[in-house]
């Protein structure tokens, strides 16, 4: 059965455990409208606080783009140590709304004796390290820029492992009203936990405005928008590992978009 819970504003929600040792990849674009032809600047954040950038990753490992025609055209990506943040920038290809898409590429991450260490299990004891446990985190991030009444643009699949897509325009959506989502894996219909918030819901860490989960049939969820401005919504998926290598293979997704 489907669970449905609002989380009160003096009240937070903690994701499972093991969240701190992976932070949440989240999608900022400076403008969340803007002119066809414009640029827009843009910030990946890699954090636990909800929108704010907490550690600079590796662009090594990052790959990031517009959605457009079909296919992702990549954007530059620029690491700022300074502002714990990956620095970006994108050109609007079009008239009504842009997908702009992120992926970390995986990487399994072992706690060990010596702390958090990336490598198999193979690897890290073969360096003579004791290893709890490895996961392999794979994580994707969209934002929708220039949702706007009438264009069906924001529901636009942009073919990640692990996506969420709207099915309510975050355009005609208001404060008080419920948005309808649905999560995908492999294109497929998936169901799992939900969370999300806004820009300025809590400074603090792992904590959400709302959680829900999503339909085992259908992959359709509802979330309460209970606040205008920039919210994400989050999902996440675990599958079997693979022997000597990591324990277990977690997927992360998070949708940012903006509510008037």
């Amino acid at each position: 059965m489907r669970k449905l819970v609002a989380i009160g504003a003096t009240l937070a929600l903690l994701s499972f455990a093991g969240t701190a040792f992976s932070h949440e990849l989240v999608l900022k674009p400076t403008k969340m409208s803007a002119s066809e032809k414009e640029t827009v600047a843009l910030e990946i954040h890699s954090t636990h606080a909800f929108i704010v950038p907490e550690e600079a990753e590796d662009i090594s490992a990052m790959k990031a783009g517009v959605f457009s025609g079909g296919k992702v055209l990549p954007i530059q990506l620029e690491r700022n140590e300074a502002g714990l943040r990956i620095d970006s920038k994108f050109v609007v290809p079009h008239a009504g709304a842009v997908l702009v898409v992120c992926e970390k590429l995986p990487l399994p991450y072992g706690r060990t004796n010596e702390g958090g260490k990336l490598g198999t299990r193979k690897e890290l004891e073969a360096r003579g390290l004791k290893v709890a446990s490895v996961n392999k985190y794979d994580k994707f991030a969209k934002a929708i820029v220039n949702a706007a009444p009438g264009d069906a643009n924001f529901a636009e699949i942009a073919g990640q492992e692990l996506e969420i897509v709207p099915v309510t325009n975050p355009a005609e959506v208001k404060p008080g009203d419920f948005m309808t989502f649905k999560a995908l894996f492999k294109g497929r219909p998936v169901s799992g936990p939900v969370w999300a918030t806004y820009d300025g819901f809590s400074p603090d860490e792992n904590t959400y405005a709302y959680y829900t989960e999503g339909g085992a049939s259908d992959g359709t969820f509802r979330v309460k928008i209970t606040a205008p401005g920039l919210w994400i919504v989050r999902t996440t998926r675990t599958d079997e590992g693979k022997d000597g290598e990591y324990d277990s293979r977690i997927l992360r997704s998070v949708l940012t978009f903006e509510v008037k």
